[in-house]
């Protein structure tokens, strides 16, 4: 894929507002079909019941055919009536973690946007923030932070202060009134084309080779868009935290979660083999796994593959293209003696940790159990 580079906040602007009309545009048109088929399945079946004159099986060929175009019509509307996927992670209150709710009114004062309110955490290496309307489709849009705990594990509490700064960049930049719901539809269409693709019927294939080119085009579109983003929100987080910084934090971000994904799960896993229940609870004692496992080990050649990495149909920019348009170069993450997680939720990190971990038991004891019975049975046999 061609790099995208990084272009003026117009140019964003102009992008986003062209994608937005068409999303509205398309599910307008979708929605049009869905009413038009409904008006000629009532008009069908009103034909079949009040013309006494028409043949026996004319009036079973319209009711027929009304029960068809009610099928089409309730298939389109469930197309349209697509909800957004959950909010994941669970809510953290700020009375459970003060200093945490503190740095994001902070940041958001210095970049002169609202604060946000409402802050989860989830089991993913990952933070994001999102809005939603709060009633699904119509009223006041809510704006919710999700912070991963791996990724809490992972940095220092200046490298979290300069990973929210991004995340509130969104804010400023791209999530605020007239933008906020561009988003929104632009959402809700991209879920729409996916329930369409998934569909096998042949009201699905027909529509889908319909909207085929124009959600191809939306979909290339939508990725130098989010790329274009990605680039403004690091430009303005640069400002407020310094470039450096959060050039550090991006390369720290991605070794660690090459690291967790890979070292530290297949280590916590590997332990199937010898014992019915894991020793460890992998959220509870992730802070020690990280800090051990990670500076122990040699990251030179996984710094080095994260920096060359390939150009895809990615939704973000490569490491490599964000430290460029910083103007920062890649460097080796250093040891800190305080992470994020032990600073801003000291008080709640041990009730967030078993919920995880809980969570993390249910999903995976039934393979547990498997692979610990398939290493067990051949040692007894013998």
């Amino acid at each position: 894929m061609t790099r995208i580079r990084p272009r003026s906040a117009a140019t964003v602007r102009r992008l986003a507002r062209r994608l937005s009309w068409r999303a509205a545009a398309a599910l307008a048109v979708l929605a049009m079909v869905a009413v038009g088929l409904a008006v000629a399945a009532l008009a069908a079946m009103s034909l079949a019941l009040t013309d006494s004159h028409l043949p026996l099986w004319m009036q079973a060929g319209a009711v027929v055919l009304s029960g068809a175009l009610a099928w089409m019509a309730a298939r389109v509307l469930r197309w349209l009536v697509v909800p957004p996927p959950p909010v994941e992670g669970v809510r953290v209150d700020r009375d459970a973690a003060p200093a945490l709710y503190r740095l994001v009114d902070n940041l958001a004062e210095r970049m002169g946007t609202a604060s946000i309110r409402n802050i989860r955490i989830s089991a993913e290496m990952n933070a994001a923030v999102f809005q939603r309307p709060e009633h699904g489709a119509w009223g006041a849009m809510r704006t919710t932070l999700i912070i991963g705990l791996p990724l809490v594990h992972s940095v220092s509490p200046r490298q979290l202060a300069a990973i929210l700064a991004h995340e509130l960049a969104h804010l400023n930049r791209q999530r605020g009134g007239r933008q906020a719901w561009g988003a929104h539809v632009r959402a809700w269409w991209h879920r729409v084309c996916e329930r369409i693709a998934a569909e096998d019927s042949l009201l699905a294939q027909a529509l889908d080779r319909g909207f085929s080119r124009w959600a191809e085009a939306d979909l290339m579109a939508a990725v130098r868009l989010n790329h274009l983003e990605e680039y403004e929100a690091d430009r303005l987080a640069a400002r407020v935290v310094g470039a450096k910084l959060l050039g550090d934090t991006l390369v720290e971000v991605a070794m660690k979660a090459n690291f967790i994904e890979t070292d530290y799960w297949d280590a916590v896993m590997s332990q199937a083999s010898a014992m019915p229940r894991p020793s460890l609870r992998p959220f509870r004692d992730m802070g020690m796994g990280v800090a051990a496992g990670f500076h122990a080990a040699p990251q030179h050649r996984v710094l080095h593959s994260l920096v060359c990495e390939e150009r895809g149909l990615s939704f973000h920019p490569t490491l490599t293209d964000r430290l460029v348009a910083l103007g920062v170069a890649p460097r080796m993450p250093q040891p800190d003696d305080t992470t994020a997680a032990s600073h801003y939720l000291q008080r709640s990190l041990p009730g967030l940790s078993r919920v995880f971990d809980r969570r993390w038991w249910r999903a995976a004891r039934n393979d547990w159990r498997r692979y610990y019975a398939e290493a067990v049975a051949p040692a007894e046999a013998d």
